[in-house]
C-alpha cells in the first residue's frame, strides 16, 4: 500500500513539474515567419456594394471578381494570449457594374501592396491543459498542448494601389480619379492555427480592410457610393517557429554576436 502511495505521489510530481515546464515552453519559440496566399476581393465604387445592408460586402462576394493575394509575415508572441505580427501582401482586384443595381457599363482592375501590423488576442490559446489522462509523446514526455488555436486581430496599415479602367469605361462623372494612391487602412478579422509540431503550424486568416480614403480602385465617390473602399483577404499560410534565446532574442541573432545560450 505504501508503495502505491509513493508511486502515485511520484507520478503526480512528474505531471506537475512537466506542467510547469510546458507553461513556459512558449518562451522558447516566441518568433515565427510565414508565407502563403489566398483569395482577395475589393469593394470600391464600381461593381458590388458594401454597406451595412449586405454585411459590408459579405453578401455580395462574387467568384468572378475574386483575385489572388500573396503574403509573407513575421510574428512575435508576447504571452500565451497576445501576439503581434507584421504583414506584407501583394494583391489584385477587379470589379464591374455588370449584373449589379448600378448598371453603368463600367469596370476596373487594380493591383496593390499592403504593409500592416496587427495585434492578436487568442480566445482559444495553446495553453497547456492538465487532463485526467495525460498524453505522452514518443519520447515519453507529457504533451498536453492544444493543436488548434483561434484569435481575433486588429491593427493599422498602408496600401499603395495602382488602378486602371477598361477601355471605354472611364467615368467622366466621377468626383475624382487617381491611377495611383496611398491609403491608410484598418485591418481586423479572425484567424485559426493548426500546430503540426514544435516548429511548424498552418494558419488561416480572414481579414477585412477599411481604407481611410476612397481611391483603392481609382474612383472616388461615384453617384450611389456612400462608403470608403474596402477589401478582404482569406489567407492560408505555412509558418515556421524560430527558437528564442534566454534573453528573448531570435537564436540566430545571439549566435551571430557570440552570446547564444539555451
Amino acid at each position: 500500500m505504501l508503495f502505491k502511495y509513493i508511486l502515485a505521489i511520484s507520478f503526480l510530481s512528474m505531471v506537475l513539474a512537466t506542467q510547469n515546464a510546458d507553461a513556459q515552453r512558449w518562451k522558447l519559440m516566441r518568433y515565427h515567419v510565414g508565407a502563403g496566399f489566398g483569395p482577395s476581393q475589393v469593394f470600391g465604387d464600381i461593381g458590388g456594394t458594401a454597406d451595412e445592408n449586405n454585411w459590408y460586402g459579405l453578401k455580395d462576394l462574387s467568384f468572378d471578381e475574386t483575385s489572388l493575394a500573396y503574403h509573407i509575415n513575421a510574428g512575435f508572441k508576447i504571452d500565451n494570449r497576445f501576439a503581434v505580427k507584421s504583414n506584407l501582401t501583394y494583391a489584385s482586384g477587379k470589379g464591374s457594374d455588370a449584373g449589379t443595381p448600378n448598371e453603368r457599363g463600367r469596370s476596373y482592375k487594380v493591383k496593390f501592396i499592403e504593409f500592416s501590423g496587427q495585434t492578436e488576442y487568442y480566445f482559444l490559446s495553446e495553453d497547456p491543459r492538465l487532463r485526467s489522462a495525460a498524453v505522452f509523446d514518443r519520447k515519453g514526455m507529457i504533451n498536453n498542448f492544444s493543436t488548434l488555436s483561434a484569435y481575433g486581430f486588429a491593427g493599422l496599415g498602408l496600401t499603395y494601389s495602382m488602378a486602371s479602367h477598361e477601355k471605354g469605361t472611364y467615368m467622366p462623372d466621377a468626383d475624382s480619379y487617381k491611377e495611383t494612391n496611398l491609403a491608410p487602412v484598418i485591418p481586423f478579422g479572425v484567424g485559426v492555427k493548426y500546430v503540426i509540431d514544435k516548429r511548424w503550424f498552418i494558419g488561416a486568416e480572414f481579414g477585412y480592410r477599411w481604407a481611410l480614403n476612397d481611391y483603392i480602385e481609382g474612383y472616388s465617390q461615384v453617384k450611389g457610393s456612400k462608403h470608403n473602399d474596402m477589401y478582404y483577404f482569406l489567407l492560408v499560410t505555412a509558418n515556421y517557429r524560430i527558437k528564442s534565446s534566454r534573453r528573448g532574442l531570435p537564436s540566430f541573432m545571439d549566435r551571430k554576436f557570440g552570446r547564444y545560450s539555451l
